[in-house]
């Protein structure tokens, strides 16, 4: 083997990287895989959150629309309690599930089949879930994990304000307890088929 000797031998054994220059590339690289740790972390997080949020919501439209489409067949509405709503619906269907012709009662409302015949439904909220219960059927459960329920009638009871309040989750990595935010949606039907007293 030739060893280098003169200006060429120092070059040759000075070439490389220094104690310190090693040190703070390893320090910075750390620091950078850190970040980028805590921000995928975080990411995640913020999906699970945000998922939570976007379902809770989906559900709250889709129970309001659903409220709101028997609020609008309602002939009467039964003074509402804070968590608690009864409504009486038409018998739209006879005995053989035919559609029954509706009858004007000459004071502006309409009927099917008997007059004053009608269908009972309930919803009501209980252990952190709404039921809709219609006649004396077994009642359904139809949202999940609810913090309020409340109902508001006006102008006589031919309008109803629902809000509904749900509490979505958040949950942190390693924590064993749940942080919960609520959110409120809310909603006013007017009852078409109730001729009250104007």
């Amino acid at each position: 083997m030739v060893v280098p000797s003169g200006k060429r031998a120092r070059r040759f054994y000075c070439a490389g990287y220094s104690l310190a220059e090693v040190m703070m590339a390893t320090a910075i690289t750390a620091i950078i895989s850190a970040s980028m740790l805590l921000a995928f972390v975080s990411l995640k997080r913020n999906y699970a959150a945000t998922t939570d949020f976007a379902i809770n919501h989906a559900d709250q439209m889709r129970l309001s629309d659903y409220m709101a489409q028997d609020f609008r067949r309602a002939t009467k509405l039964d003074p509402p309690a804070t968590n608690d709503v009864t409504l009486y619906l038409p018998v739209f269907y006879d005995l053989n599930n035919q559609v029954q012709t509706p009858t004007l009662d000459g004071k502006g409302g309409v009927y099917y089949g008997v007059q004053n015949s009608s269908i009972k439904v309930r919803y009501y909220l209980l252990d952190s879930v709404i039921y809709r219960q219609e006649g004396t059927a077994t009642p359904t459960a139809l949202a999940y994990d609810v913090k309020d329920f409340i109902f508001e009638s006006s102008d006589l009871g031919k309008v109803v304000k629902t809000s509904i309040t749900f509490k979505p989750i958040f949950r942190s990595m390693g924590v064993t307890d749940t942080s919960r935010t609520a959110t409120a949606f809310y909603n006013t039907t007017l009852l078409r088929n109730n001729r009250g007293v104007y």
